[in-house]
This record gives C-alpha cells, structure tokens and sequence, in this order.
C-alpha cells in the first residue's frame, strides 16, 4: 500500500487537509524513544492520568491507549465527535495518534467528515519526534494498570456520593426558607442585608461556564476566555454566615473543557471542587453552610496544569460572608456602607510569536501548551482589573459621592496586590478578609495575598476623580491594575486648597 493510499485507509476520507499529507507516516513505537517519551508526556500529564490506580481527569486514562477502540475507556464522557469516530471504527493505532498528536481538530473534522467538528483536546505536539516517542511510552502502559474508573469519583479523590439525595428521595433542609440570589455583572454586587434578618437561609446560586472570545486590552489583544456567568471576574455572591448555599453549576455542551468550582469559603471535597467537576453538556448541584465570615476567593480547579491554565483564563470569583449581626469595628460598633464595589485582580500570559506579536487562539484549550510555558516565567503579559485594561475607567468607573461610605472587595488569585486609592484612605481595612479579626484603620495601601480576597472600607470626603489602583505602579501603568472612582460633591477647602500656582516667586 502506497504512502498516500495509507492514509486514507487509516482516516476512511478520500480528502484529507494538507497538513496529513505533509508528514511522514513513520510513527510506529519502535521509532521512538519511550525514555525520551515519559518526559515529554509531562506536558499531556495537566488532563490525562497514567499508571497503576489512575483516574479519569480532564482526559480519560491513557493505560492501554495503543491499540484501543476510540471513546471506549469506561467511565469518561468523550465528546460526540469522537463517539462518532470510534462508531466508524477508529483504533488508536501508533499510526492514528502520530497524526492525532498533530492537530486534534483537523484530524477529528478530517476522521468524521464533519467541518464543524470539536474536540476537547486543543493541544498541539508538532515535533514528530516528540510524537514519536510519547506513542512509544504509551506503548509500554499496560490496560490493567488501569483501575477507579467510576464516574461518580472524581479525578480529586474520593468523596461522598449521596444517592438519597441525588434521588430526591431524602432532603435534610427540605423545611428551610429558600431565597434565589440573582447575580449582577462586576463591579456591582447582589442586592443584600448587611444585618442578616431571620433563620439561616438556603440561598440558590447558579453558574454557567461560558468559553468565550475575550479582549484584553486596546490594542485588541485577545484570549479565549474561562469565565462563569460571561465575566471577568465571575459575580459576586454574597450570604450571612450560617446560611446554606446551594450552588448549581452548569457546562453546556457548546463548550470543550471541563470545569468545575473551588470556594475557599466551603469545607470539604476541596472546596467543592472534588464533586463538581463536570464535563461539557452537564450540570451539578452542591450546597454547603457559610461557616466563617469574610471575603473569600472561588475559581476553577482542575488537577494539575490545568488548574492555573483556568485560573489565568479568567475563572476566578469571589465570595462574601457577612456576619449575621453585620461587620463589627474593634471595639464591637456596628459598621454600615452605602454601596459596595467588587474589584477582581487577573494576571494574564498570552503566548507571543516569533515576531514578538500576541497570538490569537480559536478554542479553547489550543493555546494549552504556550499559554503553559508562559505561566512557567512567573511573568504576566497583563495584570488587569475586572477582565481588560480600562475596565474601570471612563463610563466604566466606580461611582460615588460625597459623605458616603464605599465597601471595596479586592480579589486575586496568583499574585499579592496592593489596593490604593489614590486621594483617599482606608479607613477601616480587613487585609486577609475575616471579619472576625479587628479592622486596620487608617491605611494609605492594603496587602492582598495572592489567592485571597481583602475589604476596606472608606468615606469620600472630597470630589474628584479617584484612581483606584494596584500600588506595584509597574502593574497598574504598564500592566492595566487600575481604575477610577469618580466622586461628585462639594469640593471642602479646609481638607485641600490651592494657594498658589504661576511664576516663581
């Protein structure tokens, strides 16, 4: 059989894209180093699990991949495009997964015909080397090494599966009030009580997952974002301590990545993240009870790489948990704000070319192994307020006005950060976000930890243009960490007056 009439026997088309016929079909184990192939396997080790014990993760468990049926390993949820190809008859022959291994999508579309195909797996291997020698590290993975394959444990390990409950047979909170909290879009906040009113609660939440094109900066610099609810940051919520938080989250099935939710704020499966990982096309649904008060970070955390990746794509959020009796200053008095403002902090790491010009990427996922060594230099191409440059200026800045109180809520999940505002204080600040400790008064610049969410609370005195911003001056100038309040009002000479300004005296 000639070199061109194999590829069609492999792939079943009579036309193929040009990039299958530009490779070599050479790919057999033996051409390849399986030494070299464990190493080089670390960088498909983010979503797929190997060896005695493994799991399904964001791809499913590669023991025994060479030679077996396409979507056949149990327990994992392929994608309808890959159904359809292992329907066809496809085998993950050495053959099949050297030119898998070099374009997912052009080779699913090429496999079932399909223009519009999808596939989850975006990341590209273009050294055939490289492919070569993956394919022969697989081919030392035996199938029986595979193992916990059940669908109902998730790739973070083992948590209670309750199937009472699942059922609807037996609901513990059944006689508690519900109230469905509706989100609104950062920089503004639920409608919500400072002073909690009544029994606990069941608050219902919901999320969808939204991969979408996003902007970063004016310069059209653009990513495919990982968002909930289409916003970066994702919405604020907000609950009283004690209350139970019934969180839904959703994954259409448009999209092509896992996800799932961490909220530093719940105890448990790791926040929630070991029970709500689900694939595109499902929904999940977990509660937990607000136990301790303050402002805390939520975000997507898939295991390994991925975890990161998600979170530099924009899925992060935050939290908060106000006393029942309202937030206390140091000497137990009742502090009230008029209005309060979420700010969320994103570092960004889009992958250049050989030009020094940003890349664009088509789905999500096809930037995985650039956008991975990028993360890796710990150097952001871009540290932004609330999802792009400017996203807090202009039409877009915070209001306010004189004589009244604003709460702010920081958030940031990488890097520390260092909230000003620029003409103003803070008069009462919660740096770590618990509102059990005392409030710091009085400061010119908060700290933020990095995977964490601060508050502060000010009174505008004075009118004017305010820049909030992240006081590593290199970050807010060159980055985009700053916004603007602007404040109206009656300008109050005692606090500030201009003496003079002209020639020198």
């Amino acid at each position: 059989m000639n070199h061109l009439a194999l590829i069609k026997h492999v792939l079943g088309m009579a036309v193929l894209p040009l990039y299958l016929l530009a490779v070599p079909m050479a790919a057999s184990a033996q051409d390849g180093d399986p030494v070299a192939g464990e190493k080089v396997f670390r960088k498909c080790a983010s979503c797929h699990r190997v060896g005695e014990g493994a799991k399904n993760a964001t791809g499913p468990v590669l023991n025994g991949v060479v030679g077996r049926p396409t979507a056949s390993f149990e327990g994992y949820k392929y994608s309808n495009s890959l159904m359809s190809a292992g329907e066809g008859g496809l085998v993950w022959s050495a053959e099949t997964i050297f030119e898998w291994l070099a374009n997912p999508r052009d080779f699913i579309r090429a496999q079932t015909g399909d223009p519009a195909a999808r596939t989850r797996m975006s990341f590209k291997l273009d050294d055939a080397q490289q492919r070569r020698d993956v394919i022969a590290y697989l081919s030392t993975l035996s199938p029986q090494e595979a193992a916990a394959t059940d669908s109902n444990i998730m790739s973070h390990g083992d948590t209670p599966f309750d199937e009472a409950m699942v059922s609807g047979e037996v609901d513990p909170l059944a006689d508690m009030e519900r109230v469905r909290q509706e989100l609104v879009l950062p920089p503004n906040v639920p409608e919500h009580d400072q002073v909690a009113k009544g029994e606990p609660k069941i608050i219902e939440i919901e999320l969808v997952v939204e991969e979408k094109s996003w902007v970063l900066d004016g310069d059209g610099t653009s990513i495919v974002a990982l968002t909930y609810n289409g916003s970066i940051p994702a919405p604020m919520l907000i609950v009283h301590q004690d209350d139970v938080v019934e969180l839904t989250l959703k994954n259409p099935a448009t999209n092509l990545m896992e996800h799932n939710i961490d909220l530093h704020a719940a105890t448990g499966a790791l926040g929630g993240a070991g029970i709500t990982t689900i694939a595109p096309g499902e929904e999940t649904t977990m509660r937990f009870r607000a136990t301790k008060t303050g402002t805390f970070l939520y975000h997507c955390a898939p295991e390994g790489s991925m975890t990161p990746y998600h979170v530099t794509h924009g899925m992060t959020g935050a939290i908060t948990v106000l006393p029942r009796d309202g937030i206390k200053d140091e000497n137990g008095e009742l502090l009230t704000y008029d209005k309060m403002y979420y700010v969320g902090e994103n570092d960004f790491y889009v992958p250049r070319d050989e030009n020094g010009d940003f890349k664009t990427y088509v789905d999500a996922g096809e930037d995985l192994g650039d956008w991975i060594e990028e993360m890796k230099t710990l150097v952001p191409s871009h540290v932004v307020f609330n999802g792009r440059v400017g996203a807090l200026t202009g039409e877009n800045a915070m209001m306010s006005e004189v004589g009244e109180t604003v709460m702010f809520v920081h958030v940031t999940a990488n890097r520390d950060s260092r909230p000003h505002l620029i003409g103003g204080h803070l008069d009462y600040a919660w740096e770590t976000g618990s509102f059990v400790s005392p409030p710091l008064r009085d400061l010119e610049t908060m700290l933020v930890r990095g995977g964490s969410a601060g508050a502060a609370m000010y009174t505008f005195l004075q009118p004017g243009v305010y820049a909030y911003l992240n006081h590593n001056l290199i970050e807010a100038v060159e980055l985009g960490a700053a916004g603007h309040v602007v404040v109206t009002g009656e300008w109050n000479d005692e606090l500030m007056q201009q003496v003079y300004i002209g020639p020198m005296k």
